[in-house]
């Protein structure tokens, strides 16, 4: 009887454990950046996506606890960017974005899914660079590994209609990325 008792308040201490925990969006100073401290990948499918294929389909939780995902965006053409803080290249192209992000507003939307690092790292990061488009913090990288993510950067097309009009693998040159853009629909 003593056994199943002390079993039982340790239960119970672990599970009071889990649930006194902070979470990702009330302990990050994100400051100018428009923060996602946390994502989940919501097509579980096998195999990486093609061109021609729907993206599949994720959520992010932006700092103010709204819920996103980029179905959602059907109708818009969208890029998505997976990329890391250390990864030389991906902080390379990371200001030729946002100034992509920044000239088509209306017609673009620009998503940076990182890969495993806590959402202030991202968040002190997107504010050194000054990025206004969505940094989705993706610290499980179920995201990235979904779409196959593996070398940094690697950047998605999306047309309106939510299918993949191209992937890059690498950094994105100015000349690469207006490529890219000019064959979005």
């Amino acid at each position: 009887m003593k056994r199943s008792i002390a079993l039982i308040t340790l239960a119970l201490a672990l599970a009071a454990c889990g649930l006194s925990q902070p979470t990702a969006s009330s302990t990050v100073e994100v400051g100018s950046v428009a923060l996602a401290t946390a994502s989940a990948m919501i097509d579980t499918g096998g195999g990486r996506p093609a061109e021609g294929q729907i993206a599949p389909d994720f959520s992010y939780t932006m700092a103010d606890g709204s819920v996103h995902r980029l179905s959602e965006l059907r109708g818009k053409r969208v890029l998505v960017n997976f990329w890391a803080t250390w990864c030389v290249p991906c902080r390379d192209e990371m200001p030729e974005l946002q100034q992509v992000a920044s000239e088509n507003r209306e017609s673009l939307v620009v998503l940076a899914v990182n890969r495993n690092e806590a959402p202030s790292a991202i968040a002190k990061f997107g504010n050194e660079i000054g990025v206004t488009f969505p940094m989705i913090a993706n610290i499980a990288g179920d995201i990235g590994d979904r779409y196959g993510a593996t070398s940094l950067p690697t950047t998605y097309f999306i047309n309106r209609d939510g299918s993949i009009s191209s992937k890059q693998l690498g950094a994105l040159s100015p000349t690469l990325l207006a490529k890219h853009l000019g064959s979005l629909r």
